[in-house]
């Protein structure tokens, strides 16, 4: 899926909800480390692979693809960045191996 769209086409809540569900149920079900499963939702066409920022920049009606203004995210830090010092504050009261744990919700 396009960046933006992790889980499916704008305007589509079901098709999403759908997504959202096999995803969970799929990693739920998941035993062994590093599995992969391959979910059978696909993007409506490739031709954002050719410019894959620029999709989630689109300007025109759908079907259509803007111009990309080039990679404009926030450059990647070593440290992690918390919007607030209560969410450092949490983080750091969970051991590091069980933080991914804790933003799931199951740890």
């Amino acid at each position: 899926m396009p960046l933006g769209h992790t889980t499916g086409a704008p305007n589509d809540p079901d098709g999403q909800r759908r997504v959202l569900i096999d995803g969970l149920t799929a990693g739920a079900a998941i035993a062994e480390p590093g599995t992969i499963v391959d979910l059978p939702y696909r993007w409506r066409d490739d031709e954002w692979k050719a410019d894959p920022l620029s999709w989630s920049r689109k300007r025109q009606r759908a079907g259509t693809t803007a111009t990309s203004g080039g990679d404009t995210r926030t450059a990647r830090a070593t440290e992690p960045r918390y919007q607030t010092e209560d969410d450092r504050a949490a983080a750091d009261g969970v051991a590091w191996a069980d933080q991914c744990l804790v933003c799931l919700g199951v740890g």
